[in-house]
Parts: structure tokens; sequence; C-alpha cells
């Protein structure tokens, strides 16, 4: 029998969704001798400033961390939900941890593409990407309602 490590995969999520916020930051103050308004970093006029500070391709790319960041955030409760149903439904260790294992991989590849993807050609890549994983997801706990449909079922 396998060994449940899915549960680990929620803070590792949060971990890989956090990542891309400091590669932004670390960018920006790359390219802006040091600089980061960490009292106000999400100020409009602080993001005004550093537009004019930084080369666009530098700017573009914070905006795309930052943005890749936001996006794990907003996928993080669908990502703990997926895994808690499949705990809480019992489903098997090895189904955990593969739909785990597969999302936090997604997930990188998610924002890799979206960082460095600068043309809309290849961006429906990143987008296919979020699709199959949002699709893992909706299986997990597709599977997971099965079982309490079952339960439901056999109690009555």
């Amino acid at each position: 029998m396998a060994t449940n490590y899915s549960i680990y995969a929620i803070p590792a999520c949060f971990i890989v969704s956090l990542l891309p916020h400091e590669y932004a930051i670390y960018i920006i103050k790359a390219a802006n001798n040091g600089r980061w308004d960490n009292a106000n970093p999400r100020s409009p006029a602080w993001n005004e400033k550093i537009q004019k500070s930084v080369p666009a391709a530098i700017f573009g790319k914070y905006e795309r961390a930052e943005a890749a960041h936001k996006n794990g955030m907003e996928n993080l409760a669908l990502f703990s939900t997926t895994i808690i149903l499949g705990n809480v439904a019992a489903l098997p260790a090895s189904t955990l941890n593969t739909v785990a294992g597969l999302y936090l991989a997604m997930r990188v590849i998610y924002t890799l593409a979206y960082i460095n993807t600068v043309s809309v050609k290849y961006s429906f890549v990143r987008t296919a990407v979020w699709a199959s994983s949002t699709l893992l997801c909706f299986y997990q706990i597709i599977r997971a309602g099965n079982v309490f449909a079952s339960r439901s079922r056999q109690s009555t």
C-alpha cells in the first residue's frame, strides 16, 4: 500500500505559487538599483514608477510573473479542495499522490510558460496547461463525489 503524501502538496502548491512573486521582486530590484517599495508594492503609483525606470522587456516579465503568482493563489483553493475531498473520500493513496504530483508539475510548467511567453501564438500552450490542471482537479472532485454518493446510497 502506498504512503499518502498528497496533503503535503497543499503547502508545496502555495510555495510554487509564491515563487513567481519572489522572482518578480528580484528582477525589478536587479533592474532598478535594488529599489523595491515593500511598504506599498501594489500601489498604482509604484507600478507606474517602475514601468518608467526599467526596460519594457523587464517590466513585461515582472507583470507576467506577478500574474502567474496571482493565478497560482487563485487556483490554490480549487487544488486544496481537490486534495481534501480525495482524502475524505479515502481515494487510493496512489491516485491522490499521482494527482497531486501531476498538478504541481503542471503548475510549474504553467508558471514558466506564463513568465517567459511573450507572443500570443504561444500563450495558448500556457492556457492548455492551465485547463489540463483544472480538469485534473475536476476529475478528482468527481471521483470523490462518486464515493460520497455511493456511501449515501448504501446507508439508506
